[in-house]
């Protein structure tokens, strides 16, 4: 009763007072108080529970897609993570929007449960979006490289820098969804066992900015730090172990499929990230 209070804002007592009026009004017993304090749902509130549950998905799933029809026309809302939006889509967002004929907007940072309540319409995650129930595309994938500024370089001995005690080394941890176990993979779970220091970061862009100003090296991958690549303020060191890989999805509620403004979004981010394969 707590968390359903919690997740309804409402007071406990609102929502006890609520379900005793459900009950007055059936003149039947939905739940079970004499656990000593906690309510369970009796054999006829779980089955009345269950039914309203398929109801309100069937209410929520109906809802979605008359949003997306009804939007057809006018705007779609992409979420995306922060650093991606930054780097490269809000440079060329008002192009889009002017060739495609409808407003693209993004919505920043962005997560599946957003899909799920109707926020947004279509998710940039670098999960497979599978594995939460959504349909999607593999956008791009690329090898993660380890990268600092030259001056930070010229101190480290490039072919075993992560070896490297020269004071200040230190790697730049990024702890967000879909970063934080890229460390890890080369040099376990344990921060405390890494064979360089390391100072946690929340998002990639706080991570770029500490590599631009010497203070670590981080683990991009290429497209999100290009512009950085090719000015030469950020380079590449040598990957101690085999490459990992970064993927990024295009993820989408399965009743978005066959969205006209979906897919011309999913075109133009297909060709600015190079690379697409269906799942």
């Amino acid at each position: 009763m707590r968390r359903a209070a919690e997740h309804l804002h409402l007071s406990h007592a609102a929502l006890s007072q609520h379900v005793q009026h459900l009950e007055e009004a059936f003149g039947l017993r939905l739940l079970d108080r004499s656990g000593g304090g906690r309510a369970r749902p009796t054999a006829l509130g779980r089955e009345y529970g269950e039914a309203l549950i398929a109801g309100f998905e069937q209410i929520e799933a109906a809802t979605a897609r008359l949003r997306l029809r009804g939007d057809e026309s006018r705007r779609l809302v992409l979420g995306a993570p922060t650093s991606l939006s930054v780097s490269l889509l809000l440079p060329r967002i008002e192009e889009f929007g002017a060739d495609a004929g409808f407003d693209l907007q993004l919505f920043c940072p962005a997560a599946a449960a957003d899909l799920a309540h109707s926020r947004i319409h279509a998710l940039l995650m670098h999960g497979d979006p599978r594995e939460q129930g959504l349909q999607g595309e593999l956008l791009f994938e690329q090898a993660l490289l380890p990268v600092a500024s030259p001056e930070l370089i010229a101190r480290l001995d490039p072919q075993r820098w992560w070896q490297d005690a020269t004071p200040g080394v230190r790697v730049l941890h990024v702890v967000s969804d879909g970063w934080r176990h890229d460390w890890p993979a080369w040099f376990g779970e344990d921060p405390s066992i890494w064979p360089l220091p390391h100072l946690s970061l929340s998002s990639p862009m706080p991570a770029i900015s500490a590599a631009l100003a010497g203070q670590g090296i981080a683990l991009m991958y290429p497209r999100l730090i290009a512009d950085r690549l090719a000015s030469g303020e950020l380079r590449a060191l040598p990957s101690p172990y085999p490459a990992q890989l970064k993927r990024l999805y295009l993820a989408w509620l399965p009743q978005a499929q066959g969205s006209g403004r979906l897919e011309r979004v999913r075109d133009w981010l297909g060709e600015l990230l190079g690379g697409r394969a269906a799942i």
